[in-house]
């Protein structure tokens, strides 16, 4: 089997760059259905993603492809934190009014008086303190920052949090007062498909590729990558394929497995960090959350970090007579202790915290499931961009493009993705080979 170029993964980033190029592509997919980190599973007629995946983007020609692509609600945000059992707006700096006045003052006064902000940060937690001073960062960012990474943000860079803008602080003076903020106006709207999940963008994307000529082999199992003088031989459970170039949307450490790499290579492999994730589903007869979609919870005891009440997407994702479903978020680090415990006792935990926080009745569950993802989020500690340039540089001087979140190792969302993949397409598209 032959091809001019190989693209190694059928998730977002592998089925966006095919549907853009002109240069005739296989993709290489090792489940037997497409859309990777971006795929959508289902249950009891309930359509879920690993997220779930909003559709929205500051890059107008991501958004407006992706809203004519297929058919979407375009939804009005309404994010919570849970802290000490209320409700805060998010983000946080826009709602200290419904703080207790002692833990309000102590926000507005840090911000306003801030003996950090003259500092140039070198860390993520730094950086809070100097955005956003000690009150906003000891009660909230540092305790959800620790518990989404499983990773101290004094350890972490700064490449997650240095877009985020520090807010005027007329804004934070007012929200203090109880005068409504918005935060994050960009985000203010966001999109979802109105049927099918995230799946449904995968889909129009897997037409789109099928319809340019392109192939799409799922089941495939890599078992080696052979480099010869003008391409590559791609050993599968299959048999081998040749391929002219190849361009890499799986995960680094996958890849790697199928290299012949050097020791200096795989060692900044290896010092890649990342989180996995367990995403647990359940269904109950009511809940307490409301009209609320994303519940952000920092609480140290309770073990997910985020809720999403898929009811708000629509009624394609509502069950009948007024029930719901709640998503939970868990991460992990491969080995920790966390990654140990059996997926029931995971599930049994999330059940507890959402009882001791009133937002489920025990007796009111339907049903609950859990599914697992290997590779969720990429971890920015001080030594990730030294060891993701290593690597990614490597592989382009064998002529190996990279894209996608973790064939790239940056945390990007689904927009970020396709921008990266138009850039990429418009480059082979042009013949430049690295």
């Amino acid at each position: 089997m032959k091809t001019d170029i190989a693209i190694l993964g059928g998730g977002i980033a592998g089925l966006s760059l095919a549907s853009f190029i002109n240069r005739q592509s296989a993709i290489l997919e090792i489940n037997k259905e497409v859309g990777g980190l971006s795929r959508s599973y289902a249950m009891n007629g309930v359509d879920y993603d690993i997220g779930p995946h909003i559709i929205f983007s500051k890059n107008k020609q991501v958004l407006d492809m992706h809203t004519t692509m297929i058919e979407t609600n375009r939804i009005r945000r309404s994010n919570k934190i849970l802290y000490k059992g209320r409700y805060v707006k998010y983000p946080f700096e826009n709602d200290l009014s419904a703080l207790d006045p002692d833990e309000r003052d102590y926000c507005l006064k840090e911000f306003l008086s801030n003996p950090y902000e003259s500092y140039k940060p070198t860390n993520m937690l730094q950086f809070f303190l100097a955005t956003f001073g000690e009150g906003i960062t000891r009660l909230y960012l540092q305790p959800y920052n620790e518990k989404i990474w499983k990773f101290d943000p004094a350890c972490m860079d700064t490449q997650m949090v240095e877009r985020i803008p520090k807010p005027p602080a007329e804004d934070v003076i007012k929200s203090a007062n109880g005068v409504p903020t918005e935060g994050y106006t960009h985000q203010l709207y966001f999109h979802y498909p109105k049927s099918g999940g995230f799946q449904t963008l995968v889909n129009a994307y897997r037409d789109r590729t099928l319809a340019k000529g392109h192939h799409i082999h799922t089941g495939v199992q890599i078992q080696r990558l052979e480099q010869k003088s003008n391409g590559w031989i791609i050993h599968t459970n299959d048999g081998p394929w040749e391929a002219n170039q190849i361009i890499n949307c799986m995960p680094l450490h996958e890849l790697f497995k199928l290299l012949d790499a050097t020791d200096e290579a795989s060692r900044h492999l290896n010092s890649l960090k990342f989180n996995s994730i367990y995403i647990i589903l359940v269904q109950v007869r009511k809940d307490n959350i409301g009209d609320n979609f994303g519940i952000y919870v920092p609480e140290k005891n309770v073990i997910y970090h985020r809720l999403n009440k898929l009811n708000f997407l629509g009624e394609n994702y509502q069950l009948p007579n007024g029930q719901s479903t709640i998503m939970a978020e868990v991460t992990f680090r491969p080995g920790s202790y966390l990654a140990s415990l059996p997926q029931s006792q995971i599930v049994d935990q999330v059940i507890q915290g959402l009882v001791a926080q009133k937002l489920i009745d025990a007796k009111d569950i339907i049903d609950t499931a859990i599914r697992y993802e290997p590779y969720a989020y990429v971890i920015y500690d001080l030594d990730h961009r030294r060891n993701t340039d290593f690597v990614l540089n490597y592989l382009a001087g064998r002529g190996i493009y990279s894209s996608g979140r973790f064939a790239e190792f940056e945390y990007l969302n689904t927009d970020g993705v396709v921008e990266r993949t138009l850039k990429l397409a418009d480059r082979i598209n042009q013949g430049i080979q690295k």
